[in-house]
This record gives C-alpha cells, structure tokens and sequence, in this order.
C-alpha cells in the first residue's frame, strides 16, 4: 500500500488546495478514457476511503483504513460487484474484522481474487506491531461476504510490524511485516496456503532477506503471481538506494531468493508484478527528482530492464513513480501533470503507458479528474483499473477506468 506525500512546501499549501479547487470549478479536462465513480458510502468519516484499492474480474475493493466503526481508526473496507445486465458498479459489502478494535487500521491495504479478499489490519507503518492481523473473507454461493480465516505471524521475534502489506491469489496467501525503518533489523514475508481437506490456512514459509539489511529494510510493497514474489527493501531514513528482492518456489515446493534487483531510489517503493514483468517506481530518482518508472522482464537467466518510463513533461520534484501498476501490455504511473514556477505541484494524474509490437512502451494517454490527490492507490485487471483519490481534509473516493 502506498501513503500519499505531503508537499515539501508546507508554507504553500494553502495556494494549492485554492488553485485546485479552481481547476475543479472550471472542469477537470477530458481523459480518453471510461470512468466510472464507484458509489461513496455515506458514513461520518470518509476522509481514508481510497488508501487502498483492488480489482479482479467482476469485484472491486476499496479500504477506508481511518473508519471509526468500534473506536477511532478502527477501520472497514467495502466491496462492489459489476452488474452483468447494465455493467454498473453497486456496493455489496462493508467489512469489519471479528476482532474490531481502535487503531487498528483495517482497510491499510486490501487484495481480491475470484471469491477471497484479504485485507490487513496494521497500525501505522512506524509504530509499535500491537496486535496486527491479516483476514481473508470469501463470498458464498448466495453471494455474501464473510469472515474465513485471521491470519497472524510468528511471536517473539525482530521482524515489525505484521500485515505491513498483502496479497492472494488462488489458495494463497502472502503477507509482510515491516521491518525496522531506522535499519535494525529487516521485515519478514509469509506464505500461507489453504488445505482443503482441513479447511485450514497453513503457513508455509517465513522468507526473509539473506544480506539482512545491507540493501534495505525487506517488508515494504508486495507483489505475487504464481510462484512468484517480489517485495521492496528501501532504506528509508538511510538515503541510499534500495532494492526489490524476488522469491520463486522450486518444482519441491521450497521458497528460494532467486534475485535482487538493486539501486531502486524510493523512501516508500510501489512495485507491481504480472507474470515475468515487474515494474517499480522511484519517485525521487531521475532528472531533479522528476521520477522514473522502470520495466523489468523475466528473460530466463536473470531479470533484465527492458523499459524506462518518463512523463511526456518531467517536472522537478514531479513524484513520477509514486505509485504503479502493471497487467499485461499496459503499465501506470502516477506522477504530477502541472506547476506554478518550476517546483511547485499542483495537479496529479495517472500516466497510461502501453507495450507496442516493438517491446517499447510509449506513453498514451494520461488519466485526469482535476485533484491534486488522485492516484493514491492504483491495481489492474487486464484492461480495467480502479484509481483511487485521498484528500487530506475532505472525502475519497475510487474510480474504474476502461483502458482503450
């Protein structure tokens, strides 16, 4: 899950949300593309609906992490379902964990495949692991949501903050603990697989990185597909480069690292996998901290960078790269579009990028509903994605857009 940056320029924060507001008074420019606002719930805070977003087939999730349902910041996530008659989306359901409590924060990042979700509940990335959790619900033949499996880590050992992110596909399920930001000690990656004769979750791995932290705090941003992982290690508050490691299981069912994929230039690094490509973002890496978003493809031997993505204008201090996604032959990006002066940002976008016959991936389209805030959260399914925009002050919301 990725945090949306406050501006560097405090003192001009004001002037932005001005200069915003005017842009959406006159009209957010058209985007070639089709978008469609999933319906907001009307609950009294919905300031964190969006931190987090999901998309697969037919569903689509949104997390509302700072949700007051039993205490402050306890947290929901809601599900919508495509009509097949009219194609709209309507909500379906609004989850809550079994064990609700204050502050935990459930709705921080969210993952859907077929029937399954898994969403976490785990308290701010640099605070103490409390009592952190990951839950998988799953949809019955009726059609509801229910709660089927809470998932936790081991006790007692160095490895942060449990559920810092998720992921599920098929009968499994990987999750993340953070690590320890000032450098201690890195984070730890689970794999849980589901045992159908015991209607069980089984842990079946703890993977943790073999140079410990010497190329990052192992925990951040997590991707599967298959038999594949890929989670970053950045060294935050270190400002050296960090890395992306990647964890494959063998024909015998072991997890082995099988490469690292180093100078990643990010303080929180989005990543995004979809079979042999991986895309990272480095929002403060290129040209006076523009941004960059880099293509890797699993050639056989090794993984090798076969696109580096740019905005048609890079802007300084732009955050290209904030956050990504991949599915396929098209690729996002979310970036800055405009600037008063040479430093300043004003509006946020989604760069659409698309691999042409060639193998490279030219910039199509950019995807624009005129708030400074959008782009938070992003995740693909094929050519359909969910965008979500999170304010700071007022309320979030999410969007499907049809890619063409």
């Amino acid at each position: 899950m990725y945090r949306m940056p406050r501006f560097r320029r405090i003192a001009r924060l004001v002037h932005i949300l001005l200069v915003a507001f005017a842009l959406l008074s006159v009209g957010a420019m058209p985007a070639a593309a089709q978008i469609f606002e999933l319906p907001r719930p009307d609950t009294a805070d919905t300031r964190s609906f969006g931190v987090s977003v999901a998309l697969a087939g037919d569903v689509a999730v949104v997390g509302a992490s700072g949700e007051n349902e039993c205490g402050t910041n306890s947290g929901a996530a809601y599900v919508y379902e495509r009509d097949s008659t009219d194609g709209a989306w309507n909500r379906a359901a609004r989850l809550t964990p079994s064990e609700c409590r204050e502050g935990a924060f459930f709705g921080e990042t969210v993952d859907v495949d077929g029937d399954r979700i898994i969403i976490s509940a785990s308290s701010e990335f640099f605070a103490s692991p409390k009592s952190n959790a990951a839950y998988i619900f799953e949809r019955d033949a009726t059609g509801n949501w229910a709660e089927a499996a809470r998932l936790t880590g081991a006790v007692g050992r160095d490895e942060g903050a449990f559920a810092a992110d998720v992921a599920i596909q098929g009968d499994r399920a990987v999750v993340t603990t953070s690590g320890d930001v000032d450098g201690a000690f890195g984070g730890t990656v689970y794999v849980f697989d589901f045992d159908s004769e015991r209607d069980f979750w089984r842990r079946t791995a703890r993977l943790r990185a073999e140079q410990g932290v010497q190329r990052g705090v192992l925990g951040g941003a997590l991707a599967l597909d298959d038999t594949r992982i890929a989670v970053a290690a950045s060294t935050y508050f270190g400002r050296e480069p960090g890395s992306v490691y990647i964890f494959e299981q063998s024909e015998n069912g072991s997890w082995e690292q099988s490469e690292i994929i180093p100078n990643i230039d990010d303080f929180f690094i989005s990543l995004s996998l979809h079979g042999t490509r991986l895309i990272v973002g480095q929002s403060r890496a290129g040209r006076k901290d523009s941004g960059i978003a880099t293509v890797y493809e699993d050639l056989g031997a090794t993984w090798s960078k076969v696109a580096t993505l740019r905005p048609s204008t890079p802007y300084e201090s732009g955050a290209f790269g904030s956050t990504v996604s991949i599915h396929g032959d098209w690729a996002l990006v979310t970036g800055y579009d405009e600037q008063l002066g040479q430093d300043f940002n004003i509006d946020r976008v989604v760069y659409a990028f698309r691999r042409d016959d060639s193998g490279s991936w030219p910039q199509r389209r950019v995807i624009d509903i005129g708030r400074v805030a959008f782009g938070a959260a992003i995740d693909q399914d094929g050519t359909a994605a969910i965008i979500s925009s999170v304010p700071e002050t007022e309320a979030g919301s999410a969007y499907v857009v049809q890619l063409r």
